[in-house]
């Protein structure tokens, strides 16, 4: 959608009927400051949003606020009686779509005597002209204007494409969590992650509540339930609120980051000061590992009482007894088994005396029944009186078949044997004397550990002490008056005693909310101890899979939003390196630098090898937003937007070097279809003027002049006040 044209009637200093009209390209308009700029900025953001910018106030005020402040002075002065209509009307053309809208806002105030009589809102027409249509047609369905509006600017991308040069602070303030999140969700809409974060959030939390109930109600002492229940969700309020103090802290540690870093570049001799700076930084990182190992260390010295076995000390007289007494236990067991094989081979041996005589079943069981029953051996026809020895060799013949060898397996075994346990106890004991006896080394090299992380912690903080004292030293020693130098000292050792004093707060937070969740952990435990019978399984698989879940929706989200802050940054150096080719000084590269709290990011300098460049003027910083503006357009993949969209900015320019002015205009010219800018450079510098005009590699639309129709010096009165355009091109 191209800007055609802007034509204003009476609307502020633009008297009677005024117009100027736009091309592909960069379309500049130059003016001294209060020539009009601002109040033609002011026209195009009046006819979309019925709002117009407060210079004083640095806020958009509708026109139900300004009323008869948007009518042009001299228009009301010359009419005698009657209504005065201001008037601004914009003309898009939709070359794809060979299409035309036409938006026009009125707003009218009535002169009855010396009083005038002001509308209270402020009256808007929308048309649209199709190319092969001659008249257009009135548009009046409030959607459809809605929608009208939205393709021409949409909402998420008007921030970045319509901003007076004083928003451009506001705007690319990534201290503020809102403003870097409105940027990435013009890359990508990172607030559906923040939705699946949120949903994932519930339903761990449902799904924990769950499983909680029902581990009550399989609970065999619901009692000891409800009260390790109410202890759980005590403790778990406690985390909360330690985490919501380290959020807290966090944020002010970001801030006082920043700020400290803000004081550091406005130093006029600040090289010493960046290399203690950095030396600082890199201490202060040291001993927060050196704090964090030896927190950590702290943390897992009572656990090492189990984990490291510690607990066993003083057992080695234990295991030594222990092996006497399984001694003599085998030593029994196997003169047991001895014996018992003994006899085992005495009775087969009988047995096998026994098959040998006749065949087994010969003579068949019948007959040797029958000799049984008669008490006679029909065989040698003697008697056999029953319980006689002959009686029983012939009952030998009939049991014979039933017998059969025995094995030591077979035999009668204990009927509680512990010698597995017992040699799993012994097992166990000759693994552990290992660890019993470097039990005292092991107490030794802890504690020797802690000694030397503390020690280590304690050099780390004199020395850190000492760069931070020679820093304000220097920051003393520059040549800054006493009153600024004061102030700076101060003001600087403050933020980095509130950095400090937060980073320990941060340590000390983090350390009591690792015992909470041991506490918590501990206490989960005792709940699943509790539990009789089995718990469901589809019940454990869903907390799984949803603390899987959760944990896949923070990383996921982290991951996407760093990714986004890499794009922004790498297209934020594209465009900075076009606009400064023209300059010799220190270029350096854009570094969106993450604060502590992890949400907030500071766009600074840096060379190549990671040093924060300081010194930067107001022009360098005023690049550097710029450069992140026109990325958050310009790095949005499969978007159209630089094409699609005109960028309007009234005096983006203000505090450039006249280098950093063409580079700013050959870039915005190179990234965008059309711009339109407002820009006072080129109105006293001639040369520059010139160069803007006719250099090749400036996309170059229309170049106006405007200036008012009455001398600087004489315009106390506004009643004569209007506006002279002067095409350039």
């Amino acid at each position: 959608m191209i800007l055609t044209s802007i034509e204003l009637n009476n609307f502020m200093c633009y008297a009677g009927p005024n117009r100027f009209d736009f091309k592909e390209g960069i379309n500049v308009i130059i003016g001294d400051n209060g020539y009009g700029k601002s109040k033609l900025f002011d026209a195009f953001y009046w006819v979309m949003y019925d709002q117009c910018f407060n210079t004083s106030l640095k806020a958009f005020r509708s026109t139900s606020q300004l009323k008869r402040l948007i009518v042009s002075d001299k228009s009301i002065a010359e009419k005698d009686q009657g209504q005065i209509t201001a008037s601004v009307v914009l003309t898009f053309q939709n070359v794809e779509k060979d299409s035309i809208y036409i938006l026009e806002r009125r707003y009218n105030v009535r002169k009855v005597g010396d009083d005038i009589m002001e509308d209270v809102e402020s009256e808007e027409i929308v048309s649209h002209k199709e190319m092969s249509i001659l008249n257009a047609r009135v548009v009046t369905d409030p959607v459809k204007i809605d929608t009208i509006k939205k393709s021409i600017l949409p909402d998420n991308i008007k921030p970045y494409m319509w901003f007076q040069g004083e928003q451009v602070e506001s705007i690319i303030d990534f201290n503020k969590e809102t403003t870097l999140t409105q940027a990435i969700n013009v890359l990508s809409n990172i607030t559906r992650f923040d939705n699946i974060i949120e949903v994932a959030d519930s339903l761990k939390e449902s799904s924990n509540k769950e499983l909680n109930r029902k581990q009550r109600d399989l609970s065999r002492d619901r009692g000891a339930s409800e009260s390790l229940e109410l202890e759980r969700q005590e403790i778990l309020k406690q985390i909360k609120n330690f985490e919501l103090q380290e959020l807290q802290i966090k944020d002010n540690l970001a801030k006082a980051e920043e700020r400290s870093e803000m004081l550091l570049n406005k130093q006029a001799e600040a090289t010493k000061i960046r290399e203690l700076e950095e030396r600082r930084k890199a201490i202060e990182k040291n001993l927060n590992q050196v704090q964090f190992e030896f927190n950590t260390e702290q943390v897992n010295l009572h656990k090492r009482m189990f984990t490291n076995k510690w607990v066993l000390k003083g057992t080695e007289g234990l295991l030594k007894e222990y092996e006497k007494l399984y001694d003599d236990f085998e030593k029994k067991k196997l003169k047991k088994d001895e014996a018992r094989i003994a006899k085992i081979n005495a009775e087969n041996e009988i047995i096998k005396e026994m098959q040998t005589r006749l065949p087994i079943d010969v003579p068949e069981p019948i007959h040797v029944q029958t000799m049984l029953d008669a008490q006679r051996c029909l065989v040698c026809d003697r008697e056999a009186p029953k319980d006689s020895e002959a009686w029983k060799k012939i009952k030998e013949l009939l049991d014979r078949s039933k017998l059969k060898l025995k094995s030591l397996n077979e035999e009668d075994q204990p009927l509680q044997n512990f010698s597995p346990d017992f040699k799993k106890l012994y097992q166990n004991g000759l693994g552990m004397s290992h660890i019993i006896s470097r039990i005292d080394e092991d107490v030794a090299n802890t504690f020797e550990n802690l000694q030397k992380l503390s020690k280590k912690r304690k050099t780390l903080a004199e020395d850190l002490k000492k760069v931070e004292e020679e820093i304000n030293a220097l920051i003393a020693d520059t040549s800054l008056n006493v009153a600024d130098a004061t102030g700076l000292l101060n003001e600087y050792s403050i933020q980095n005693d509130l950095a400090r004093r937060s980073l320990t707060d941060v340590n000390n937070l983090e350390h009591l909310i690792n015992k909470k969740r041991d506490n918590l952990e501990s206490i989960n435990k005792k709940l699943s101890d509790l539990v009789v019978g089995e718990m469901p399984s589809y019940l454990n698989e869903k907390v799984k899979v949803l603390l899987e879940f959760h944990q896949v929706a923070h990383s996921t989200r982290k991951r996407v939003f760093n990714t986004l802050v890499k794009m922004l940054e790498e297209e934020a150096n594209k465009h900075y390196l076009e606009m400064i080719q023209g300059n010799l000084s220190v270029r350096g590269v854009i570094k969106l630098k993450e604060l502590s709290n992890g949400k907030h990011y500071m766009p600074e300098l840096v060379d190549q090898e990671g040093n924060v460049l300081l010194q930067l003027n107001t022009g360098n910083i005023i690049l550097i937003k710029l450069a992140t503006i026109m990325a958050i357009i310009s790095a949005r993949q499969g978007s159209r937007d630089t094409e699609l969209y005109t960028l309007i900015t009234d005096a983006p320019m203000s505090v450039f070097g006249e280098d950093y002015t063409i580079g700013f205009c050959k870039t915005v010219s190179n990234v965008y279809k059309q711009s339109i800018i407002m820009s006072k450079e080129f109105y006293r510098n001639e040369k520059l003027r010139k160069e803007l005009l006719t250099n090749s590699e400036i996309k170059l639309g229309k170049v106006y002049l405007i200036t008012p129709s009455i001398p600087e010096n004489d315009r106390t009165n506004r009643n004569s006040l209007s506006t002279i355009i002067k095409p350039l091109n």
